[in-house]
């Protein structure tokens, strides 16, 4: 356990950097998938730039297809049946990354320590932090990987006790 008051250990250290980015068109049955195929429970919404724009998480999913406290979910609203002789057109308008994204995620620069990361948590009440470089991102830190930073001794906090042992 990585119990050093300042271990020096910063969010470039700690965060996933083969992420899933989403794009404002992705379509929920897609944005649904990907969270589930990869095992993540969210995604930054980024432009054609690779700009962030917002993150789409599996409670904004979830909320999505239970916010009308309806036990079946989904959003009837959005379905549209023509019957015209001996034919039938559906057409569903299923919803975007766009329209379920929070549009202001929480972010934070490579540099950005341990300490920070976890208060910039607890004060936004998120799971993850998106952290990018010039508006762009490179990674993601989530509760687990502050979990797994304090949790797990690593070489840096053996290096920085073994620095405080000898002064």
């Amino acid at each position: 356990m990585c119990d050093c008051p300042d271990s020096g250990i910063k969010a470039q250290d700690i965060m996933t950097r083969d992420i899933v980015c989403l794009n404002l068109d992705t379509d929920l049955h897609e944005c649904e998938k990907l969270l589930l195929e990869r095992g993540i429970s969210g995604a930054p919404v980024v432009d054609d730039e690779g700009r962030l724009l917002g993150v789409l998480s599996k409670t904004d999913v979830v909320n999505h297809h239970f916010a009308s406290g309806e036990e079946e979910g989904g959003d009837e609203r959005s379905l549209r049946v023509e019957k015209t002789a001996g034919t039938h057109v559906f057409e569903y308008n299923s919803p975007r990354a766009r329209d379920l994204m929070s549009p202001v995620p929480c972010t934070a620069a490579e540099s950005c320590s341990l300490g920070a990361l976890a208060a910039l948590m607890v004060r936004r009440e998120v799971h993850r932090v998106v952290i990018t470089r010039e508006g762009r991102v490179v990674g993601i830190v989530s509760t687990m990987d502050i979990l797994r930073a304090i949790a797990e001794p690593d070489a840096k906090c053996m290096e920085h006790r073994l620095d405080w042992l000898a002064a």
